[in-house]
């Protein structure tokens, strides 16, 4: 990995190699704003992998290819970057499918190049907030869907899909911390729990949050072939969380160097931003 030179590619913005995928009709798509999804897809990438090796580089890193909220109406902008997650298990449609992002990976492999893939595991995308005021013993209270969140109100994948504290019975399970944003990121405590611009900040300490993780990022491993993991925010994450995250042995939802492993790739690295 010391000898890896990696073309890092924010896949929305690479290159549009197929339009019918561009408009997903939440008005998170126009070409040439900044703010909005732009079409660059896995077709995209696949035709320009003669460009990428010309350039002398050994592998691709790509922006997270899962499910986002693909529009924040609050903020006014869109999840084409793929760091606002509604699934962690699921490709984007804008990007194509999970057979388009198998045959970008088998094309690198048979270069002989690399495939990173950049994950999150501190948060979702802004699916609520406080407004008003917030208490710790009372997560509850001043909680706010994000009523501009398209076109889910909330994450599709369970266990995320219980953010709502004002439900006794989500509120028991804890999968989120339920915090406000960071306003003192001198104090590690509110940068291991609080939000980061609006974005829910996920309760990683938690048992069955860590194994939705794992499954879910697990899977890229064994459906899609990823050699390796960049961690997004990785900072903001308890450090307990990692040995977990790389080495839990689970049967069920294995560590993701064991699953890595049982895939025959013996070296699986993963780094943090």
């Amino acid at each position: 990995w010391r000898d890896q030179v990696l073309y890092f590619v924010m896949t929305d913005r690479f290159d549009d190699g197929d339009p019918s995928n561009n408009d997903q009709g939440a008005g998170e798509y126009r070409a040439g704003s900044a703010e909005h999804y732009n079409g660059g897809d896995f077709a995209g990438l696949l035709r320009r992998l003669d460009y990428v090796q010309g350039l002398g580089v050994t592998g691709v890193w790509i922006t997270p290819p899962v499910l986002n909220q693909w529009w924040n109406g609050n903020t006014g902008h869109a999840g084409y970057h793929g760091y606002w997650a509604a699934d962690f298990a699921r490709v984007d449609p804008h990007l194509g499918t999970l057979d388009d992002y198998r045959r970008v990976s088998d094309a690198l492999h048979r270069r002989g190049m690399t495939l990173v893939q950049d994950i999150v595991v501190n948060h979702m995308g802004d699916f609520f907030d406080y407004r008003g005021g917030w208490s710790p013993r009372d997560p509850g209270a001043h909680w706010q869907a994000n009523e501009g969140s398209r076109p889910l109100a909330r994450p599709s994948q369970p266990p995320f899909d219980a953010n709502d504290p004002r439900d006794p019975t989500q509120r028991a399970r804890g999968i989120y911390h339920w915090t406000p944003d960071v306003r003192d990121y001198g104090d590690r405590r509110q940068v291991l729990s609080h939000q980061m611009s609006g974005l829910d900040d996920l309760n990683t300490e938690h048992p069955e949050v860590r194994r939705a993780l794992r499954a879910s990022h697990g899977h890229w491993i064994r459906e899609v072939g990823v050699d390796g993991f960049r961690v997004d925010t990785a900072f903001y994450v308890p450090e307990a969380f990692f040995d977990d995250f790389l080495h839990a042995r689970d049967a069920q939802a294995p560590g993701i160097d064991a699953v890595a492993r049982a895939t025959g790739r013996q070296a699986f690295y993963t780094f943090g931003e």
